[in-house]
């Protein structure tokens, strides 16, 4: 029975550490002033995105917003500009997506640069495909919104 507890807490360790999104790395900015809000920012965008509500997702960002992507620079000026994108995903097989690794290398009082990892899937939850990023959040009028992304992503 010991061995059973030992196994299934040594499981859950693992489990968790594996939904871990943070890198060691990172803590070294934990005392930074925009370390908590770039993570709750890209919290909220990664969950908002999969509910598919352009106005929700636009709501993490700072408008204008640039996207550097496929050798082209976009700029987004409102969630009207995000509409698309689902569409577009979709007939490609996506479904959702989640980080799978996020960690900030950069970071003062208004700004954080973060480098992620992020992953698309498909209904059944395979993977359909992983993509290195950048974020830039910014803290603007007031609040706080990702200002730009740079991502290998088409």
């Amino acid at each position: 029975m010991r061995k059973l507890d030992v196994a299934a807490g040594l499981f859950a360790l693992l489990a968790v550490a594996a939904c871990a999104t943070t890198s060691p790395q990172d803590t070294a900015f934990k005392a930074c002033a925009a370390y908590g809000p770039a993570y709750e920012v890209t919290d909220r965008f990664m969950s908002s995105f999969n509910t598919k509500d352009a106005v929700k997702w636009g709501a993490t960002f700072n408008f204008p917003s640039i996207r550097i992507a496929s050798n082209k620079l976009t700029v987004l000026n409102s969630p009207a500009d995000l509409e698309n994108s689902f569409a577009r995903l979709g007939a490609e097989g996506w479904d959702h997506s989640a980080w799978e690794k996020r960690q900030i290398v950069q970071c003062e009082a208004t700004k954080a640069h973060m480098l992620t990892t992020f992953v698309r899937y498909r209904k059944d939850n395979t993977v359909l495909s992983r993509f290195n990023s950048l974020y830039i959040i910014e803290l603007r009028n007031g609040r706080w919104g990702i200002s730009g992304r740079s991502s290998f992503a088409p």
